[in-house]
């Protein structure tokens, strides 16, 4: 069964049970109030008004004086004036002796009148008849078990007329919110199943606020991050496959020529195959570190390092390669900083691949400076600045993509594989902390990352 009509029977079935406990509920109120009425509110029938009269003469052992008892205690004579009825009493020799309309006082009624009244009845002998006389008042209308019947019956008919119109507004109004229900889902349904056969640039509208709008909104989200992620995987394929082949031409080539004779197996030619063959290796490290963090298995060996030793020991390592080119590569750390838990190789690491970032693009006679100190947040903050030419505010939100090159050309020829900054931002993060870059154009760039004290 789908959704719709699944939604379309709760509602019918909530609407209809409620309105069958109403029905029931009101009806057995009516009928309680309508006996209540008649019975308790001085209103009988004409069989219960003959046995009260039966007991009055009884009591008397005559018609004297009925007419006031009947006003007074049983509130009949001038409610029967009111209910438009007129109430006969007749004795045993036909002669009316009360008429509540005055109009047949004393007269004397025939057989077929008397056959129309109530007998009236005294241990077996019939001491007189009540007959009762138009209108819709107690004895032969409103007030006779028949006329109280059909008042019910038609209490009964209006209100399941009511509780049917009430089960046509339901089917109506259910079917309006089922159906406002259903259309969102309906399209995530269409818009996930699109995104399954690939097309992940489906989105769907979010029009309202509530779970189902949320439920869009992280569909929307998804089908994004998705997009995203698969044009980063079709770049980052076409990356790899550019950055194999040159150190593969260059080496097919190379290898191609010492083979057929034209170039001698010497040193001198050899050296350039070495050359591609570290590029190559680099190139797979890389991209081995890069899949460990992206699937979270790089593991991290954490011990207590002294954050200035760390800093004055990167500046070290590349203490030559920076003197090679005339640049002036500083260490600077502020006194007394505390310990920090961490993977010292793994920092070394990212250290490595901004410090080598940094002299790839500082002019010579240029200063890379290397800070640590201790941030507001209370985080270690480590900065690597450079007065090369700086990064263009356009390329600046991407430097930390993978194979992103400001300078393609330029890197390439240097030897870099462009995975150094996002390789540094997967292990700062790994490590809890955050990286970033600002830059100025002439003036030069500064990575800084925090990591966390613990």
């Amino acid at each position: 069964m789908r959704l719709f009509s699944k939604l379309l029977l709760s509602f019918l079935t909530v609407v209809l049970t409620g309105v069958v406990v109403v029905s029931y509920l009101a009806n057995q109120a009516a009928a309680r109030e309508v006996h209540s009425f008649m019975f308790q509110g001085g209103m009988a029938t004409d069989a219960q008004l003959a046995q009260e009269l039966a007991g009055y003469y009884r009591g008397r052992g005559s018609w004297n004086g009925v007419r006031t008892v009947l006003d007074a205690g049983y509130g009949l004579g001038n409610m029967g004036g009111m209910m438009g009825q007129q109430l006969i009493l007749v004795d045993t020799r036909g002669q009316v002796v009360v008429d509540t309309s005055d109009l047949l006082l004393g007269q004397t009624l025939g057989d077929a009148e008397l056959a129309s009244g109530t007998a009236i009845t005294v241990n077996g002998a019939r001491v007189g008849t009540l007959i009762a006389r138009g209108g819709m008042g107690m004895m032969g209308g409103f007030g006779s078990e028949e006329a109280a019947n059909d008042l019910l019956a038609r209490v009964d008919r209006a209100i399941w007329l009511a509780a049917l119109a009430a089960g046509v507004a339901a089917i109506v109004v259910g079917g309006l919110l089922a159906y406002g229900l259903v259309r969102p889902i309906r399209r995530l349904t269409t818009a996930t199943a699109a995104v399954a056969r690939g097309d992940l640039s489906q989105r769907v509208p979010v029009t309202s606020k509530d779970e189902i709008g949320d439920l869009a909104a992280a569909f929307n989200a998804m089908a994004a991050d998705l997009q995203n992620a698969e044009h980063l995987r079709r770049d980052m394929v076409a990356d790899i496959a550019h950055e194999l082949r040159n150190p593969l031409t260059v080496l097919y080539g190379n290898i191609e020529a010492v083979i057929d004779g034209i170039l001698p197996p010497t040193a001198e030619n050899l050296s350039p195959l070495l050359d591609q063959t570290l590029l190559l290796t680099r190139l797979v490290d890389d991209l081995r570190a890069l899949a460990l963090a992206d699937a979270g298995q790089l593991t991290l060996q954490r011990a207590p390092t002294d954050p200035t030793e760390l800093v004055h020991s990167a500046v070290g390592q590349f203490a030559a390669h920076a003197a090679a080119k005339n640049i002036s590569l500083r260490a600077e750390a502020t006194e007394g900083l505390p310990s920090i838990l961490l993977d010292p190789q793994r920092i070394a690491q990212a250290f490595g691949n901004l410090i080598g970032n940094a002299i790839r693009h500082t002019p010579e006679g240029g200063v890379i400076s290397v800070r640590c100190s201790l941030s507001p947040d209370h985080h270690l903050l480590f900065t690597v600045s450079d007065t090369g030419s700086g990064i263009p505010p356009e390329s600046l939100p991407h430097i930390f993509d993978r194979f992103y090159r400001v300078d393609r050309s330029r890197s390439r020829a240097e030897g870099g594989t462009g995975l150094g900054l996002a390789i540094a931002k997967q292990l700062v993060e790994t490590h809890g902390g955050r990286i970033w870059a600002t830059s100025e154009r002439d003036h030069g760039t500064q990575v800084a990352f925090t990591l966390p004290v613990m």
